[in-house]
Parts: structure tokens; sequence; C-alpha cells
């Protein structure tokens, strides 16, 4: 029978805290979007990747199991158990499987200033399409520095739940006596 490996409960993070980095003042907002959307799409792969694991995992990990016992009860009342010749499965062939999770809501809320920019060309004209909407939290940044009556607050919120496993993983079971 084998045992479980231990696997890693936790991933390498995608920047390391000892990464440098700089702040930038301002972003657009539609980046601002896309990285949010971004980040719940590469959290979503890692939940997907993790329940394949699992489901390899489990098919690995074989178990033994007594397939049947047999109650015998005797004219004089005593009772004797026969147990059938074990049997090594995996815990998949058990029905054992993982609990697959997509993400179903997603909040980011943040506390900045929103500034409607504009990019010009060199003639001090609009460019096509150079019209955007710029988030900054340095304002505030500074605000707070200041002591003034700034409210700042970041807050993430996401909301997991659990979905069916894949069609294909549902194996179809037969019992056959014999």
């Amino acid at each position: 029978m084998a045992t479980l490996d231990k696997t890693k409960v936790f991933r390498a993070p995608l920047y390391a805290p000892e990464t440098a980095v700089q702040e930038t003042a301002s972003t657009s907002f539609a980046d601002l979007v896309r990285l949010m959307a971004e980040g719940i799409a590469d959290a979503q792969l890692a939940l997907d990747r993790s329940a394949a694991a699992m489901v390899t995992e489990l098919a690995e990990t074989r178990v033994d199991i007594i397939p049947s016992i047999t109650e015998q009860v005797a004219a004089d009342g005593t009772v004797t158990f026969e147990q059938g010749k074990p049997q090594s499965v995996s815990l998949l062939e058990l029905g054992v499987k993982p609990t697959f999770y997509q993400f179903s809501q997603a909040t980011v809320e943040v506390s900045m200033d929103l500034k409607l920019v504009e990019q010009l060309n060199e003639d001090g004209t609009r460019k096509k399409g150079g019209l955007g909407l710029f988030a900054e939290t340095s304002n505030i940044r500074f605000e707070r520095k200041l002591n003034r009556d700034v409210s700042v607050h970041s807050k993430i919120t996401a909301t997991l739940v659990p979905v069916p496993a894949p069609l294909r993983l549902e194996i179809p079971r037969r019992t056959v006596t014999g």
C-alpha cells in the first residue's frame, strides 16, 4: 500500500517579498481593472491545477480493502465471519473525488482619485482614442501624511463556490455478481 506524498501547501508568490518595487502615482483605470481580472484568472488557473493534481494523487494512492464479509450463523447460534481476499484499489476507484471550485464573485475596493485625461498629438490636438480614465492614490496618501481627515481603505473580497466535477471524471459504475 502506497503512502501519500507530502505535497507543498503553499505556492511560490508571484512577486517575492524581497522583490524591489516602485510605486506608481497613477494608472489607467482600464489597466487597473485588467490587472484585477488577470489576478482572478491566475488564481482560477491555480485552483484548477490543484484539483487536477488531486485527481492524479487520488488515482495513484492505493489502499487495501476487504471486498466482502460473510456472516455465518450456525444452528447453535454462534456467529462467524469470513472475509474476502483483500484487494488493492485507488482512492479514486473508491469514489473519493476532489472538490472543484470557481470564483463566483470578486470585489476590490480602493480609495482613489479618478481623473479624466487626454493624450495629445505634437500639434496639441487630442489623439484618436486618447481620452481615458486614470486612477491616482498619491493625493490621498499626501492628505493622510498631513493628518487630514481622509478615509483611506482597501478591501479585497473573493467568493469561491464548489462546482460539479468535469463530466468525464464521473466514471460510470457497474456491479456484477457471480
